[in-house]
């Protein structure tokens, strides 16, 4: 027979019970997955990316790759526009194409990041600088909009390789100090580089105030618009079809590492050229080639990247890295096993980042192809006469 406790006791258990939950708050928070740097690809070099109009007012300044794909194709008072340095890309045929299909799997790839927090519309209201946010992934209530008003600080403690990433449908920030973002404890580089902004919204993205400071890479579906004055330390990056409005700006692509060689085109230009010199006799540059299934797949399968003096290959599917394979003496083959039943039905990337051994002479590579995914036919049963 079970005797009740005196209401006492039962107050003294509940308060040890909320005194554990509260001591197992930081243990469970610490085994929350963290942020994980987004894959921009061939993206990465742009500080800005639009699909289909570039429109500008007023002295512009661009540190970084311009690219401009794949419809419309305009950019009126685009002459007022410096750019101290980058390459200019602009038609379907461009740099700018391949970018766009690697913002494609970049977007995705922060879509899908697990959330740690769930934000509040306004961010200044919870990254305050007596109380910053710290590294990790928010999530606007439902996936709705994010603002910007008082201004918000980012707490990196120490950490310059921490990660931030925003999830939301529009991004919108006040003007001046009220929509500027403020990055603390940043380490030995507090750069904006690891700060993403992945908006949904397929109309309007990313409108940014009048003379705010804005940092990070937005990753929008719908259009970019920066107020006049507002300056960008990071990327503006617009997915296809959609239009970026710029008037007297200044965008600065922000990057964690040391740049690599120029992608062949000169400041201004509209496609690429070749430069350098070729390699000496004695240390041919270096090659490579991605195969795999030619046609839909329902079982386990190989992709292979082939070719001479690579170093190491890093795969991923659909923008997340699954493995590193690392050169070994004579090794020619580089390959990857895909088992496709556990994943949906629909067309996925692979992509193939390859690491040469002389890298001042063969730039590191990015390698792409797509499969499908579709149910095994069930073999017919044989019945014996």
């Amino acid at each position: 027979m079970r005797y009740p406790l005196p209401r006492s006791s039962r107050r003294v258990l509940s308060g040890r019970a909320a005194a554990l939950a509260l001591a197992l708050t930081p243990l469970l928070a610490a085994r929350a997955p963290a942020a994980s740097p987004v894959p921009l690809g061939t993206a990465e070099s742009f500080a800005l990316l639009a699909g289909s109009t570039i429109t500008n007012t007023g002295p512009t300044t661009i540190t970084g790759d311009i690219g401009l794909c794949c419809t419309g194709l305009a950019t009126p008072g685009f002459g007022s526009v410096a750019q101290p340095a980058g390459a200019r890309y602009i038609g379907p045929g461009t740099v700018a194409a391949s970018a766009h299909s690697d913002l494609d799997i970049a977007y995705e790839n922060a879509a899908g990041q697990a959330v740690t927090n769930t934000a509040p519309v306004d961010l200044s209201l919870a990254g305050t600088p007596a109380n910053p946010l710290r590294p990790g992934v928010y999530q606007s209530t439902a996936r709705g909009a994010l603002q910007i008003n008082t201004g918000l600080t980012l707490d990196f403690q120490g950490n310059p390789d921490a990660v931030f990433i925003f999830q939301g449908s529009t991004l919108t920030t006040a003007a001046g100090a009220g929509g500027s973002v403020k990055i603390v404890n940043g380490g030995a580089t507090p750069s904006a580089c690891n700060v993403y902004w992945q908006l949904a919204d397929a109309t309007q993205g990313v409108t940014l105030g009048a003379n705010s400071a804005f940092m990070g890479t937005t990753m929008a579906l719908g259009a970019s618009v920066l107020g006049t004055g507002a300056t960008v330390q990071g990327r503006i990056l617009t997915r296809r079809s959609k239009a970026v409005t710029l008037d007297s700006n200044t965008i600065t692509r922000s990057s964690c590492a040391a740049p690599g060689p120029s992608s062949g085109a000169t400041p201004g230009g509209s496609t690429p050229g070749a430069t350098g010199a070729g390699p000496p006799a004695a240390a041919p540059p270096g090659t490579a080639r991605l195969s795999g299934p030619r046609r839909p797949v329902s079982r386990t399968f190989t992709v292979a990247v082939t070719g001479r003096a690579i170093q190491s290959v890093v795969y991923y599917i659909d923008g997340r890295r699954v493995d590193k394979v690392r050169a070994t003496p004579g090794r020619r083959k580089f390959k990857l096993t895909i088992d496709p039943r556990k994943q949906s039905g629909r067309v996925h990337r692979v992509t193939a980042r390859v690491t040469f051994s002389a890298p001042s002479q063969t730039p590191t590579r990015r390698l792409r192809l797509t499969y499908r995914r579709v149910s095994a036919v069930p073999r017919a049963p044989r019945f014996a006469g």
